[in-house]
Order: C-alpha cells, then structure tokens, then sequence
C-alpha cells in the first residue's frame, strides 16, 4: 500500500527521522501559492514558486500555532505595511498534525501554540469560552500535567509550563492566562475551592515557582 506524502511526514516525525517534508499552501493577501514545509531538528521551512522561500529556526520564531489544517509562523520582524506589527506567515493544508504536536510540545517552549487537542485525559468541565462578540461552547478537560479546551471553533492544549496563571473569581468562572493571551470561561458544573487550590498549586509547582 502506497502512503502518502502528509503520512509519510507523520511516521518520520513519530520514529525520529529528523526532517519531515509535506505540501502546504502560504495564503497570501491575494489568493495563495502551493509549496513544501519541512520541518527538522533547528526549525521551519517553505519553499514555493517565485521566490516564495523562508526559513526560520525556532529561535528566531516569536510563536508558532499549529491546527489540523493550518500552521502560523510570527515572527519578530517588523512590517513597515501595517506600522510595525510583526509579520506572520500563515500556510494551510494537511500537515502531520498529531506528529507535530508531538514532537513541538516535547521540543518547544511556550512559543508553541498547540490549536490542537490529542490524548489529554481527566476530568471534563463543560464551559463556554467568552468572547468581545460571540463566545462558543465546549468542555475544559484538566489532565495530570494539561489543560485542554474543545469547541467547534477552536481548539487548545496548554501545557502547565504554558500558563502563566490561572484565576477564579467565583465557582463558575476560570480565567487561564498563557503566553498567548487570556482565555475566561463560563463553567456548566461548579469549580469548588478545594479543587481550584489544587490547580493552582499544580500549576506553580509545575513551574518551580513553589517548592
């Protein structure tokens, strides 16, 4: 049985193959162009037609969101178009996402932004996501060393290291603070203080900020 290029890149990132390679599209401002993304040890890479070729290693990389069908890369030069924002390369496709996720959330600080959710397990909180204009409805699942948000919108897998605090100004609402931005939920089920303690101490000692 043939496996195709989006497999093949998953199973080399799975065993350690060191570089995988898939196709992806950059969208631009008008329409896009088709190309190859790799992805190796030292970072990222595009290459399509016209001149369309970057590279970034990881460091030089200010956040990189991966989601099944789509991987930004922001990085930290300035864009002199859109008074001085950074610039930000979006590529969509199918990449490897689980292969990915995998190998950027053992490798990556909290530059990493995992827009995707792969075998977190625990306790599953219904919740709804608020928004400026329109929240969406979910469930928060709280792992041994994760938190994890789903909805049909979006989704996100927080690392205790990517969280820089977590708030609760009553039993049904819980504000996570990452590297990303703030997230505040509207919980379904009531969070008890005993078990927003643990949380939290989890969270702090996690990041050695409590003994």
């Amino acid at each position: 049985m043939a496996i195709g290029k989006t497999a093949a890149a998953g199973l080399a990132l799975a065993l350690g193959l060191g570089a995988a390679e898939f196709p992806m599209r950059h969208e631009h401002l008008r329409k896009g162009c088709a190309g190859t993304f790799t992805v190796d040890g030292d970072g990222v890479r595009f290459a399509g037609p016209k001149g369309h070729k970057w590279a970034w290693k990881y460091e030089d990389i200010q956040r990189l969101t991966l989601r099944k069908d789509s991987i930004e890369v922001v990085t930290y030069r300035d864009s002199k178009l859109r008074l001085g924002a950074d610039v930000a390369y979006r590529f969509t496709g199918a990449p490897p996402a689980e292969a990915l996720y995998r190998e950027w959330s053992e490798k990556l600080d909290q530059r990493f932004v995992a827009g995707v959710v792969f075998g977190v397990e625990g306790e599953r909180v219904p919740a709804k996501l608020l928004a400026m204009i329109q929240g969406s409805q979910g469930a928060l699942t709280f792992a041994a060393d994760a938190i994890a948000w789903q909805s049909p919108r979006e989704a996100r897998t927080w690392r205790y290291r990517d969280i820089r605090s977590v708030a609760s100004a009553d039993p049904f609402h819980l504000t996570i603070t990452t590297f990303e931005r703030q997230f505040d939920f509207q919980l379904k089920q009531a969070m008890d203080e005993p078990r927003y303690n643990r949380l939290w101490l989890d969270i702090e000692r996690k990041n050695r900020r409590l003994q």
